[in-house]
């Protein structure tokens, strides 16, 4: 016998739900809305519901990007029409960051076909992580950052490392400075010591942020949309984690370097254009 309220059944695996009259309703709703989006793109009602109740929590599911998971949940199933969507409106955006990155036509076509197969095939033990998308933010972004991810692997493969921490007392002064010479020389391990314990420091959220942007590329307007919250909010996100990250580094520094707080400001001056370089070796590793 067919449930009298099929959709709420799929997305609760039969458990049942308090509320499920709104729930069938909202469930009714994403569903009219992703077919209106992607009219070409067929799939069952109650398939998607129960895709939806592995991944969206009844109290999050009307704010749900019900377009971008109806493409997730066609892909997963090899859907022809759906794959062909992401080819046309997701795939581009990943060309472009990729070329960002400074790969070649050859490079960027080897990490699409490689991200193609994590996507949509698998490796024969894992589904394909198409799977793992929870509309928590954009599908575009989601797709941008595994395929950057992807990328960085190769590169590491191939022997193109970030530069190491180094390169963060490698001040862009005359390589004769003999001042500059002597810091490089007397303070190199007490600041990267002070620079991965003030990184280490950081919570959870901080270093994912930073590591989004300046690993994966993401602009603010993009991390607005990946946490759903205004650009001008993750703007002043990334710029208190990096503010952080300094001020812990300036403080473990010159409690180890034993140097006085006008020594430390100028070695930091030195250093402060550099951060990236070294964020992004750090960041990538994991």
């Amino acid at each position: 016998m067919t449930p009298a309220r099929p959709l709420s059944s799929a997305f609760a695996g039969g458990a049942g739900l308090a509320g499920e009259h709104d729930l069938e309703a909202v469930l009714h709703g994403l569903v009219a809305r992703a077919r209106a989006a992607w009219p070409d793109v067929r799939l069952d009602a109650e398939a998607f519901a129960a895709f939806l109740g592995r991944r969206v929590s009844p109290e999050t599911l009307a704010e749900a990007r019900a377009e971008d998971l109806w493409i997730a949940c066609a892909s997963a199933g090899a859907d022809p029409a759906a794959l062909a969507v992401v080819e046309a409106r997701y795939l581009p955006d990943v060309d472009a960051a990729l070329g960002k990155m400074g790969l070649g036509q050859d490079r960027i076509a080897e990490v699409k076909q490689g991200l193609r197969r994590l996507l949509f095939v698998g490796d024969g033990q894992t589904p394909p992580r198409i799977g793992d998308y929870r509309g928590s933010g954009d599908l575009r972004a989601w797709m941008r950052v595994t395929a950057m991810r992807a990328a960085l692997k190769l590169l590491r493969k191939d022997g193109r490392e970030a530069a190491s921490d180094d390169a963060l007392l490698a001040a862009r002064a005359p390589d004769d400075d003999p001042e500059l010479a002597y810091m490089k020389a007397t303070y190199r391990a007490a600041f990267k010591t002070a620079f991965q314990e003030a990184l280490e420091s950081l919570q959870g959220r901080e270093r994912t942020l930073l590591k989004q942007q300046i690993v994966d590329g993401l602009g603010i307007d993009e991390l607005g949309a990946l946490y759903e919250v205004h650009r001008a909010t993750a703007a002043r996100w990334v710029a208190a984690a990096r503010e952080k990250l300094l001020l812990r580094t300036r403080r473990t520094f010159m409690l180890r370097a034993r140097i006085s707080s006008d020594e430390c400001e100028s070695i930091m001056r030195m250093v402060r254009s550099q951060l990236d370089v070294s964020l992004h070796r750090r960041l990538a590793a994991g």
